[in-house]
């Protein structure tokens, strides 16, 4: 019996992990400027804190370049969304005034 109660833990313990990875995928799929924001944050705190092997000393470099490119790319990102929101609204606006007529 005991046997078989473990069998079960370990696929309680299996099935809680892969619900958790369905989680995150799902988060991923569902914000990805979330995603984009959090990426770009870690770096910045890695340059903040100096994280990096005195083996590689360009690697500070190319993540200050990255972060760079990176926050462009996110503030284009965030003005097409909201561009894109203001038509919508303005889509629906339009279609309740167009249906009243």
């Amino acid at each position: 019996m005991s046997e078989i109660d473990s069998q079960i833990d370990k696929l309680r313990e299996r099935l809680a992990y892969l619900e958790e990875q369905k989680a995150k995928e799902e988060e991923k799929k569902a914000a990805p400027l979330k995603l984009l924001e959090s990426i770009l944050d870690e770096k910045k705190e890695c340059i903040k804190r100096d994280r990096y092997s005195k083996s590689l000393p360009l690697a500070r470099f190319y993540d200050q370049e990255k972060v760079g490119y990176l926050e462009a790319i996110l503030n284009a990102l965030k003005n097409i969304e909201g561009r894109l929101e203001v038509l919508e609204n303005n889509k629906k606006i339009m279609g309740t005034l167009l249906s009243e007529i």
